[in-house]
């Protein structure tokens, strides 16, 4: 084996993992709520407002930027995505109207599209010169956790910060993402194929569409039962801090509760690769997907620092569910169109997060926080239920076969 192509793989994953950590330090993230209300004088609305903006650029700009980490050197790709937070974050440090708030949530939208896809795809095509694509489901658990890890230090850090300065967490995040782009520079580029027929280049994205959400069924399932889950959990999360108001909880403690739970979440991940061989992909999204409604109708009964804690778990499926949805995309597809595949993955998330954003932040201002994490139950309700039916529609087919 090349000891030259062998140093490429080690030293991308590496990097990729300090790349992982930079981007996991947003320490506004626990107290972002907070600074709205605080410097801006906005609302849970409004903030969910910006949010929908938020993943509506994602939705435009997902499969493009796949495309373009597709045909452009990703860690190049890479280092743009820490140029876009480092303006986007400055955008919101200097934001004092709704308007200026929207814009600064778009521009962090886009620098988050470049990375979606690109990260793993990078990573996959990284080992795969080498042959040791069995090694991704691990290494990539490792990465997500010490990313997790590092949202869980800076929620914990950032709520401290706020105390002493607003911008304080800002300014901290606006330094993360410089460090992005001196960690995606240093990457070296894996050898990959890449197909030698010119075509439009929004062609080449409608037909990588097609193939994710329709042509395959195994890879369609797959994004469509992630898109609900995660969607989901991403809501999750941002009903936190509206939770926290709700149940009158020391604003100190709002860091110190995020940060727990993306510890869990660390965790989870970094241990997921053991329940590959035990459990079926479907039956580990489906189990997940059960259990954010049992959370979720709990936490809203309780209305209590019970509930708050419960209300973490969303972090721990995150960590446990992402990585194993990557790889088991990773191996349904081809080094040509990975990263567009994994960017379409990332896309449905967000066509899930974007309406239920906005549901969910009219139901909080009209009935309030418990009502709003209540209503979180209706997309995966419909998603378990898909699963359901998929599964017993199989059972069926086989015993059909047997006869």
């Amino acid at each position: 084996m090349d000891k030259n192509v062998k140093s490429i793989a080690d030293h991308n994953a590496r990097l990729l993992n300090i790349f992982s950590v930079c981007q996991g330090l947003i320490f506004v993230l626990p107290v972002l709520l907070l600074y709205y209300r605080d410097k801006v004088g906005l609302g849970f609305q409004e903030l969910m407002i910006g949010e929908a903006v938020f993943s509506t650029v994602i939705l435009t700009c997902e499969v493009p930027t796949g495309w373009l980490a597709d045909h452009w050197k990703r860690k190049y790709v890479l280092a743009l995505a820490g140029v876009t937070g480092m303006i986007a974050y400055t955008l919101l440090l200097t934001a004092h109207s709704f308007v200026a708030t929207v814009v600064a949530q778009g521009a962090i939208g886009v620098g988050v599209s470049l990375v979606s896809g690109t990260l793993s795809a990078i990573h996959y095509d990284s080992l795969l010169m080498e042959n040791r694509v069995d090694e991704y489901r691990r290494q990539e658990g490792r990465r997500h956790g010490l990313a997790l890890l590092s949202v869980g230090f800076s929620s914990l850090l950032g709520g401290f910060l706020y105390g002493i300065n607003h911008d304080l967490p800002l300014i901290g995040t606006i330094l993360a993402d410089a460090g992005l782009v001196v960690t995606a520079l240093l990457m070296r580029e894996p050898v990959r194929v890449r197909s030698t027929e010119r075509r439009n280049p929004f062609v080449t994205m409608a037909q990588t569409m097609k193939y994710a959400l329709h042509g395959h069924r195994e890879v369609a399932e797959i994004i469509f039962s992630a898109a609900a889950l995660f969607g989901t959990t991403k809501m999750l999360m941002w009903a936190q801090q509206p939770y926290y108001i709700a149940i009158h909880l020391d604003e100190k403690w709002f860091g110190v509760l995020l940060a727990l739970g993306f510890l869990a979440g660390s965790a989870a991940s970094q241990l997921g690769h053991k329940l590959d061989h035990r459990f079926r992909s479907r039956t580990v999204l489906f189990g997940m997907t059960i259990a954010v409604i049992v959370i979720c109708g709990l936490s809203a009964a309780l209305h209590s620092l019970a509930g708050a804690v419960l209300l973490l778990a969303g972090s721990t499926f995150w960590g446990l569910g992402w990585p194993r949805v990557q790889d088991a995309l990773n191996g349904c597809v081809d080094s040509g169109r990975r990263a567009m595949v994994l960017s379409t993955c990332s896309l449905m998330i967000h066509v899930v997060f974007v309406p239920l954003s906005l549901v969910v932040g009219k139901v909080s201002m009209l009935y309030g926080a418990e009502a709003a994490v209540l209503s979180l139950v209706v997309v995966p309700a419909f998603a378990a239920l898909a699963l359901l039916c998929m599964t017993i529609r199989e059972a069926r087919s086989r015993e059909a076969a047997a006869l």
